[in-house]
């Protein structure tokens, strides 16, 4: 109560007992700052008010107007309704019979999950593409997502009322944003040697080396098992990598040196890398590695594990590999979208002056 006191601009409406602060990224901002640990929820319910409120100590200004419902706060605590509970429960089921990997019903069940509580007093197949719509500025707009955000909401949104509902296919086009034509970020040579070497836990590195070598996803990396390791023949299976596909790759004879003293001293049973009480080795544990590589070598410091799977292709290019051959080591579906990676190798093998070194100075 106090917190929202203590606000420059705020209106308390008798009737409907709450506290009112006009929409603004300011406010919105000013607000999360003196809420800090304090627990809320985001309720569904519309406020409707009778008339223009004055605003304490700024009588002149005005509320901002927004095709955004203005929501009340749930209680802490506050559960989501049975008939949405039931609804999640029906999604999971089939996210697990269709054999969605875990992360995929994760992000999914977690999108649809937050959708969901926005509207706690509506019936999930009563929910229209306008509701999805009034979301998504909801969360653009109030909660600033970023664009991988926006989605992750709607894929998963989108599986639900597609194989769960049965509906008719959700063409949101409209609501998806724009794709960036961002270049892979990678790193050179010089850089990727460093990072490889400035680790000095035998564990860590072999990490580190196997995921540029092969040119793995981090999750690839974490779910490889020993039995994946075929070391007469030189080769990694990669077992239901996303799109539920296999591959083979490269086992780099470095690498296989390497991993070779590492089971030695570590022998894992089961999964090559495991975590210290058994189990599979976490993705968060890897990202640790990774950061603090980063940090040691003093390299690129936006570089991340993914960005040694880019500087892998970006290397195998430059080396003269073809096309074809790195799409099928990073398991592309398309040509096109390993061909990104050749707008930054066809840039740095043409050998073209800078205007700059034209000029006599």
């Amino acid at each position: 109560m106090n917190q929202i006191k203590s606000c420059p601009t705020r209106y308390w409406d008798k009737d409907q007992k709450v506290w009112l602060v006009p929409y603004s990224a300011a406010n919105w901002k000013m607000i999360m700052t003196k809420m800090g640990n304090i627990k809320y929820v985001v309720s569904p319910e519309v406020i409707k008010i009778q008339e223009v409120p004055t605003y304490h100590k700024h009588p002149k200004l005005k509320p901002t107007t927004t095709s955004i419902p203005i929501k009340k706060a749930l209680k802490p605590g506050s559960a989501l309704s049975p008939s949405h509970q039931d609804a999640l429960l029906k999604m999971k089921e089939l996210l697990i019979v269709k054999r969605y990997q875990p992360n995929t019903q994760k992000s999914y069940l977690s999108s649809m999950t937050e959708f969901l509580a926005y509207y706690n007093d509506k019936k999930a197949e009563d929910l229209t593409i306008d509701d999805i719509r009034v979301f998504m500025l909801h969360k653009i707009k109030v909660d600033n997502i970023k664009e991988e955000t926006q989605n992750g909401l709607i894929n998963g949104i989108k599986f639900y009322f597609e194989k769960v509902e049965k509906r008719e296919k959700f063409y949101l086009y409209d609501l998806r944003p724009r794709r960036a034509k961002k270049l892979p970020g990678f790193l050179s040579k010089e850089e990727t040697v460093k990072l490889l070497t400035v680790t000095e836990n035998l564990k860590h590195r072999a990490i580190l080396q196997l995921i540029y070598s092969a040119g793995l996803r981090l999750s690839e990396l974490t779910y490889l098992k020993v039995r994946n390791i075929k070391w007469d023949m030189d080769i990694i299976e990669i077992k239901c990598a996303k799109g539920k596909k296999d591959r083979i790759s490269k086992l780099a004879k470095k690498v296989k040196a390497l991993l070779t003293e590492y089971i030695e001293e570590y022998k894992p049973k089961y999964y090559l890398f495991e975590g210290q009480t058994g189990g599979k080795y976490s993705d968060r544990s890897v990202q640790h590695i990774m950061q603090n590589a980063v940090q040691k070598s003093g390299v690129d410091e936006n570089a991340t594990v993914h960005t040694l799977r880019h500087t892998f292709a970006t290397h195998m290019i430059l080396d003269g590999v073809d096309l074809r051959t790195v799409q099928e080591y990073l398991g592309h579906n398309s040509p096109e979208t390993t061909a990104i990676y050749t707008h930054i190798t066809d840039k740095m093998k043409k050998d073209v002056n800078s205007p700059l070194d034209n000029l006599d100075f």
